[in-house]
């Protein structure tokens, strides 16, 4: 039992950190203390909060487990030390229910779009530890994200861990037999070829990240296929010599607050034995809280949560009901790329123009009109739902150019010095425009 509970400690450590490539390079926009409008309900205008949690019915102990390429201390091998340029590209929620003594392990797509609580704008949940200027509180807006998708369901504590820390499992236990389905190039820019071999710590690195550079199934789901084959082979390991767990462990200590982070201390992690104990002894499920790939706003493949699938996951796991999801599909993020962004833009820049109006101490008995454009477009983008109806989008787009027209009415009325420029930047690149994303140049890779 004790093999069983170190061998999931181990397969942990591999698949989180399997996932990771790219970078992030982005900058804060200066509108982030704008004022932000209790009353609507569109998430665009004011960032959802995270619900109350849930009431269980069992004891559970959650975990957020991060994958990212990151190091706090000095820059290292496959490392970067700002948070500027790191992602979380593996995203596993793991639900230790102590009543059953079941482990469910709950991964979520790195390329879900979502909001992020406290941060205006729309971002893939890989970048929402880019939605800070701290390491620390980037991780913090990422379990507040996780908690937000999850229906209220919040992590009570969370470890991230680093590629680097994967190859040096890889080497302390002597490597992996591998059947390679493809001859490529790895990030390494080593040359693998298709067939039966043996991976040290950069092979199995090399494998479980190919993606981009991969010959065969370039994209997430056949890297995730890739990840399994690479759990598969350790977990077979492992069983075979329970040394090699211990080996493992080592690692992990030894590369504590260095490609290993947690709000967890060594003596916690210790502490946590016991529990993992309980759950060795019990049921390990692995859920896939993910729904179709698929190109939205344009710009991205993205995936977007199957809602029924969500709830019935949630309801398996938590034994809890939570509530579908609002504004967060495919069809509602192309409506805000087609109408929604534009008038957002308008009604940011609106807001600039008023802030000045008032910096200046002048009458502002002519900013009647541009309020009350504001709030007209405020009601008709929050009046939007789900089943984006065309008369609904129509006053969008209506209320949309009312604002303009208000707002470019105030700006020759007080000799506004600056243009108002509406169009969205490098026509039409919405996630690289500061009045659209509070974060943004984030590359989302």
């Amino acid at each position: 039992m004790f093999k069983k509970m170190l061998s999931i400690i181990a397969l942990l450590t591999i698949l989180i950190t399997a996932g990771q490539s790219g970078g992030a390079e982005l900058q804060f926009s200066e509108l982030q203390d704008q004022e932000l409008y209790d009353e609507t309900t569109a998430y665009i205008l004011n960032p959802p909060a995270v619900p109350s949690e849930p009431e269980f019915k069992h004891e559970f102990v959650n975990i957020l487990i991060l994958g990212a390429d990151y190091k706090i201390n000095t820059p290292g091998k496959n490392a970067k030390k700002d948070i500027k340029n790191c992602h979380t590209d593996s995203i596993i929620m793991a639900a230790l229910d102590l009543t059953d003594n079941v482990a469910s392990i709950i991964s979520i797509p790195r390329d879900t779009l979502t909001y992020v609580p406290g941060a205006y704008g729309v971002y893939k949940l890989n970048a929402a530890l880019n939605c800070a200027e701290t390491f620390e509180e980037g991780v913090q807006v990422a379990q507040n994200t996780v908690a937000w998708l999850l229906g209220g369901i919040r992590p009570d504590h969370y470890i991230v861990i680093t590629p680097h820390l994967v190859e040096e499992i890889g080497n302390r236990i002597g490597g992996l037999d591998i059947d390679v389905e493809m001859n490529y190039t790895g990030h390494s820019g080593t040359e693998y070829t298709k067939g039966f071999q043996h991976l040290d710590g950069t092979g199995i690195m090399d494998y479980a990240r190919s993606r981009r550079n991969a010959t065969k199934n370039k994209n997430d789901y056949g890297r995730t296929g890739r990840q399994r084959v690479v759990l598969n082979a350790l977990y077979n390991k492992i069983s075979e010599d329970m040394e090699l767990a211990y080996e493992i462990l080592d690692v992990i200590v030894e590369n504590f607050d260095s490609y290993f982070y947690s709000d967890l201390s060594t003596a916690d992690l210790l502490g946590l034995f016991p529990l993992a104990e309980r759950i060795a002894s019990g049921t390990i499920n692995g859920y896939e809280m993910g729904g179709e790939l698929t190109m939205a706003m344009k710009y991205f493949t993205s995936s977007f949560f199957d809602q029924q699938k969500r709830k019935d996951v949630i309801r398996e796991v938590y034994g809890v009901e939570v509530p579908a999801q609002r504004l967060n599909s495919h069809a509602y993020l192309n409506f805000l790329y087609k109408y929604g962004f534009d008038g957002v833009k308008a009604f940011r820049i609106s807001n600039q123009l008023i802030a000045w109006v008032k910096s200046q101490k002048l009458d502002e008995g002519m900013l009647a009109d541009l309020e009350n454009a504001k709030k007209e477009f405020v009601d008709a983008i929050s009046a939007m739902d789900d089943k984006l109806e065309r008369h609904a989008m129509m006053k969008v787009e209506k209320k949309t150019e009312a604002l303009k027209l208000a707002a470019l009415k105030v700006k020759k009325a007080y000799m506004y010095p600056e243009k108002l420029d509406w169009d969205i930047v490098e026509n039409g690149k919405w996630y690289k425009d500061p009045y659209i994303n509070q974060y943004y140049q984030i590359d989302w890779r």
